[in-house]
């Protein structure tokens, strides 16, 4: 059994900071492709990719969609630099990565390729984590992409939480209450800890990596809002995972396609 953690744990850091990286990726390229696409950019693979220092190879924290917003709202174009803003979370995030996740997940399953639903499911994860961490959490400031989505469309902030707030916490909803356990006891049917591992390990990225973005450089509000996150949801999510996990699964019900004892 100690062999088997010794080769889920480092697997499972693998597969995170590569669906890391996937979603991070979907979310720049979306906002340039989209800049490109409406003329504002001429090169969408022209990212801004940052230095070499080990956080920005391994988490790409200096990575940016390398995107020139004040020439598009001084020309008028205020509702293009809106939609190329809005590009990184609603089409990057909402319907790029997640959707590759949910389709890798069904390959995975038809296939029974463990690792790649794994893969597939913290791609999934990461982009849920990517949606919170734009709306609600970025929505209450005064600069970056959602500051510019509200001033291209003329939106107010609570707009801002109807019209795209209202789909991404119905993904959240869904993958909470229902994606999570079912995907957890497809690939981790026999294996009470390596479910709980994950579901330890998912809420603190949801709730707690992609909420160290809002703490500072973007308002209080914006602070008070990943605070709360942190301290409440995380360890409510990560309760409720475990009782679903813990009360949900059975081998009866999701068979073991990985032909080991747990």
């Amino acid at each position: 059994m100690a062999k088997r953690w010794m080769v889920f744990l480092p697997m499972t850091v693998i597969l995170w900071l590569i669906a890391h990286s996937v979603a991070l990726f979907s979310h720049e390229f979306a906002h340039s492709f989209s800049a490109a696409a409406l003329g504002w950019k001429a090169h969408p693979l022209d990212l801004n990719w940052g230095g070499s220092s080990a956080m920005n190879l391994l988490l790409q924290t200096d990575v940016d969609e390398n995107v020139n917003y004040p020439p598009i709202f001084e020309s008028g174009h205020g509702i293009e630099a809106g939609v190329i803003a809005l590009a990184g979370c609603a089409l990057g995030n909402f319907c790029v990565s997640l959707i590759v996740g949910i389709g890798l997940l069904a390959i995975a399953r038809r296939s029974t390729h463990v690792t790649l639903g794994v893969f597939a499911y913290w791609l999934v994860v990461m982009s849920v984590g990517n949606l919170i961490s734009y709306v609600p959490l970025r929505v209450f400031t005064t600069h970056a992409d959602m500051h510019t989505v509200q001033a291209g469309f003329g939106w107010t902030p609570v707009d801002v939480l109807l019209f795209v707030g209202v789909p991404f916490l119905a993904v959240v909803l869904w993958f909470f209450l229902r994606f999570q356990a079912r995907t957890l006891a497809w690939m981790f049917p026999r294996s009470l800890g390596r479910r709980v591992a994950m579901v330890l390990l998912t809420s603190a990225t949801v709730f707690g990596f992609f909420c160290l973005g809002g703490i500072a450089g973007y308002g209080e509000t914006s602070h008070q809002l990943s605070v709360a996150f942190i301290v409440c949801l995380a360890p409510i999510t990560a309760c409720l995972g475990i009782v679903r996990t813990w009360r949900g699964s059975s081998v009866s019900r999701y068979p073991s396609v990985l032909h080991t004892r747990p």
